[in-house]
């Protein structure tokens, strides 16, 4: 690991048998969630990983404690000595908030406690597209599936918090890509205009904004939450990118672009799952300094847009979103 990104390896191991640290982290069987689900597993965490495929993540589950496996073989007598973690699948839909809700309830019927949270799925520069519940896909699947995810688990983070042990931990995945968002759009504004090729960019800046408007605005109402954004880096190896990738013309274009970006700028998988791992374990990261902050490549701190960070926007976004989803019968208090 490149020695300015957060190294995994300085992070507490623990026994599930006796100190339990459960995870819930949306995708994961592949790109960053799949390093990231990895290094927790290594580290004795319980990760529920959930998913839509359940093939995928069940294959993803064989491949990584088979990768554990490797590198604690690797490491030497102590590294078998600890104990790994728990890998398990749950069922979620992020373009159906029905679903969101019932892969809320499946794991309050297994666990009363949650200890991380990590909004890890994403959608990037797709067409325009409605889902079936009016939400622009990328807003849908990127913001508001993970909003209402969160404050769905909340009883289970509020439980952490009661046993008073540890603060628990909302990891929130936004992107460099929140500047793509010129301005404030109202979150109503689902920008349906042309051409798709400059406006799918800025709807994906709009989804991510309200990341890091999600994850500020959680910090003030629940203090006792460690709750923070973050922008992993420049990742071309990931499933992101698939659409571009398969168009005429445009995708050989873009991999080629792609190709120069990874050597010059871009970062692996593994080195992306760092600022994401920084934040689910390092004990360093407390509710009491960090809450609310936004974080770039490697778990380095750093500053938003001056859109994302703006107050007010937040609130706004908070409220409307929190609005539409009690219309739509999900009966939150936030």
């Amino acid at each position: 690991m490149a020695k300015n990104f957060y190294n995994p390896n300085s992070a507490p191991y623990y026994d599930p048998k006796t100190d339990r640290r459960v995870v819930f982290i949306t995708g994961g069987n592949s790109g960053i969630g799949w390093f990231t689900i990895l290094h927790l597993y290594l580290h004795g965490y319980v990760v529920y990983i959930a998913g839509r495929t359940e093939s995928k993540v069940l294959t993803a589950i064989d491949e990584i404690k088979q990768e554990a496996e490797k590198r604690t073989t690797a490491a030497g007598d102590e590294a078998l000595k600890r104990p790994l973690g728990e890998l398990s699948y749950l069922h979620i839909d992020l373009l159906d908030l029905s679903s969101v809700d019932e892969a809320a309830k499946q794991f309050a019927s297994k666990e009363k406690k949650l200890h991380v949270l990590i909004n890890n799925a994403g959608l990037m520069g797709v067409p325009y597209e409605l889902t079936k519940d009016k939400y622009e896909v990328q807003y849908q699947v990127n913001y508001v599936s993970h909003f209402l995810l969160s404050l769905k688990l909340l009883p289970q983070l509020q439980a952490v918090v009661d046993e008073g042990k540890v603060q628990p931990r909302v990891v929130t995945l936004a992107s460099v890509g929140h500047n793509f968002a010129f301005k404030h759009f109202a979150p109503s504004d689902t920008i349906n205009k042309n051409p798709n090729v400059i406006y799918t960019w800025v709807r994906y800046g709009q989804a991510k904004t309200a990341n890091i408007q999600f994850a500020s605005e959680f910090a003030k109402k629940y203090p006792d939450i460690l709750s923070v954004s973050v922008h992993p880096g420049i990742i071309l190896g990931t499933e992101l990118y698939n659409y571009w990738k398969k168009l005429p013309v445009i995708g050989w274009i873009f991999k080629g672009s792609s190709w120069f970006l990874d050597k010059s700028i871009g970062v692996s998988n593994e080195e992306g799952a760092t600022a994401s791992l920084k934040l689910a374990m390092d004990p360093s990261v407390t509710a009491a300094e960090d809450n609310g902050k936004y974080y770039s490549t490697g778990g380095v701190e750093d500053t938003a847009s001056k859109i994302a960070r703006d107050p007010e926007f937040a609130k706004l976004t908070w409220d409307w979103n929190l609005e539409q989803l009690n219309e739509r019968g999900f009966h939150l208090k936030g």
